[in-house]
């Protein structure tokens, strides 16, 4: 049975991760492989802490998340599910409900 409360929807992107941190951030390649309208999944070679600020970006779009979980995958990487909190599409934004 499915328990999520919104469809999601594979999409198999790659793309740049940016861990924000409050003294640097770190860099990363990832892959987006589900989206929903409040959140993605992402697989990545580095571990994500629960509650940490990241930043993905694909072309002119950013998305800014909060990550909610993080997983051990396959072949050193893990998968990481993100709340988004802010969606950024070349000079204009948009901010959801959190």
């Amino acid at each position: 049975m499915q328990r999520r409360r919104e469809r999601r929807y594979e999409v198999w992107e790659s793309v740049v991760l940016t861990v924000l941190g409050p003294a640097e951030s770190r860099y990363s390649a990832g892959t987006v492989i589900d989206i929903s309208p409040s959140g993605y999944r992402i697989l990545s070679t580095i571990e994500l802490a629960t509650g940490a600020e990241v930043l993905i970006t694909l072309n002119s779009v950013a998305i800014v998340g909060r990550v909610r979980h993080c997983r051990p995958a396959e072949l050193n990487s893990f998968t990481a599910g993100v709340e988004i909190t802010q969606v950024i599409s070349g000079s204009s934004s948009r901010r959801s409900a959190a």
